[in-house]
């Protein structure tokens, strides 16, 4: 264990040299490069923890009065709190995690989020302003970090400083909209300005990113470990679920086929490829389809924590007529996480030849229509756990035993072997000539 690493995350990539990480010349050009691998660090693991936080006010905002207003608020606040989080990991992915601007802005906006996680679960009439001032805060971090970026040459400027101003006009929204009212449809008007601001950018200024393509082993195991602690969330939800009803036969069935569900989900989630986009923008310099790959997994983290709230809700409310507006949930927000699964296979899929012989694309959108279905069939909490569990793990196994699945892997284990070798491939296609068939 050195310099604040852990022993077991071990993430290697073709990357720019640089014989001293704390001055870093992120302006080189990264056809120059040498193989290096990038850890995740005990920092980002700190960092990333505080969203287990996080996702548990928000969890249990939305399941103190989950109507209509309240699931809107709750997603403005989500996808406030996951852009907090992809903006700092795509700047470790982007530039390294071992320099001191990084180490010091992480820590920073460790702070921030700490107020940012105080604010989540209140009224917005009563912790609007004081959340808008946190995330503010933490918006002006995140452009600090990128204008010290955009001093290391043009070729950094090109990105880095447009992603500062973006990021720097946004915390001014944010902070701005501070002095309103708590839960104004002013202040929220400029919050949803601001995030589509910061959303929106890099995908605007995608053509200036050759020079910094996030690291294609090491955002994955970010976002990776983000998808752990957003499914761990279910479990937390059906234990706190599990302590309004007895500990018996009637109630620990659902419990135990929710705590499956999580399972499968995870399943199904690990078995994809899921470098393959980020090295396929490195392969063929072009950063449409990493983005698609990055946010695509903000409807599915939402629709894993709505789901857990339903799950949990469903086994505190069993036998009582709040039951039903539970299976909604669950059905929906199941949907919505199948649905996300299947793009995200599709956007790697595009990626070779492989799209007209996968089964599992077809598999997981039936699936989320099942799921769609039970929000229209009249189920008990136990009927629907168990419904839910059933159609995940089917489709766990089916995906699983795709022969596409395995020859995907295969296929981004080849690219990542060749990128170590300093051999690039000119495109994922003439990797995948090259890649013996499953």
């Amino acid at each position: 264990m050195t310099h604040g690493h852990p022993d077991e995350v071990n993430i290697q990539r073709t990357c720019e040299a640089a014989s001293d990480p704390q001055d870093q010349d992120t302006s080189e050009d990264q056809e120059q490069s040498v193989y290096q691998e990038q850890k995740v660090s005990w920092l980002e693991l700190f960092f990333d923890l505080i969203f287990v936080v996080a996702f548990d006010q928000l969890a249990k905002r939305l399941g103190q009065s989950p109507d209509a207003a309240s699931l809107l608020h709750f997603g403005l606040l989500f996808v406030a709190v996951w852009w907090a989080w992809a903006g700092n990991s795509t700047f470790a992915a982007r530039y390294g995690n071992e320099t001191r601007t990084y180490r010091w802005g992480t820590l920073a906006q460790i702070v921030s989020l700490g107020m940012i996680a105080l604010t989540l679960r209140g009224d917005l009439m009563d912790t609007g302003s004081a959340f808008a001032l946190a995330y503010g805060v933490n918006r002006a971090i995140q452009a600090t970090l990128y204008v010290t970026v955009s001093r290391h040459g043009p070729a950094a400027a090109a990105f880095a400083g447009r992603m500062a101003l973006s990021f720097g006009t946004a915390a001014a929204l944010w902070l701005l909209s501070a002095l309103l009212p708590g839960g104004s449809a002013a202040q929220l008007g400029l919050w949803c300005a601001a995030l589509t601001l910061d959303v929106l950018t890099p995908v605007f200024i995608r053509n200036h990113s050759r020079h910094a393509l996030p690291h294609e082993g090491h955002l994955p195991e970010r976002v990776g470990l983000l998808q752990i602690i957003a499914l761990g969330e279910i479990v937390t939800e059906i234990v706190g679920g599990s302590r309004q009803q007895k500990l018996d036969a009637v109630n620990l069935v659902p419990a135990l086929a929710a705590i499956i569900t999580a399972v499968a989900l995870w399943r199904l989630y690990f078995d994809q490829a899921r470098a393959l986009p980020l090295l396929g923008a490195r392969v063929e310099r072009r950063a449409g389809r990493m983005l698609a790959w990055l946010y695509g997994h903000l409807p599915f983290t939402l629709a894993v924590v709505v789901l857990s709230v339903g799950l949990g809700q469903g086994l505190a409310a069993a036998g009582s007529a709040d039951a039903a507006g539970d299976q909604r949930m669950v059905g929906a927000s199941l949907a919505l996480a199948l649905l996300t699964l299947a793009f995200l296979r599709w956007n790697s899929l595009r990626l070779t030849r492989l799209l007209y012989v996968d089964r599992s694309l077809p598999a997981l959108v039936l699936g989320a229509a099942l799921a769609v279905g039970l929000i229209f069939v009249d189920l008990d909490t136990r009927g629907t756990h168990l419904a839910v569990a059933t159609l995940t793990v089917t489709l766990a196994l089916f995906v699983a035993a795709d022969p596409v699945t395995r020859r995907l892997g295969q296929l981004e284990e080849a690219i990542m072997e060749r990128l170590a070798e300093g051999d690039q491939p000119e495109s994922v296609e003439e990797a995948t000539r090259q890649e013996p068939a499953a």
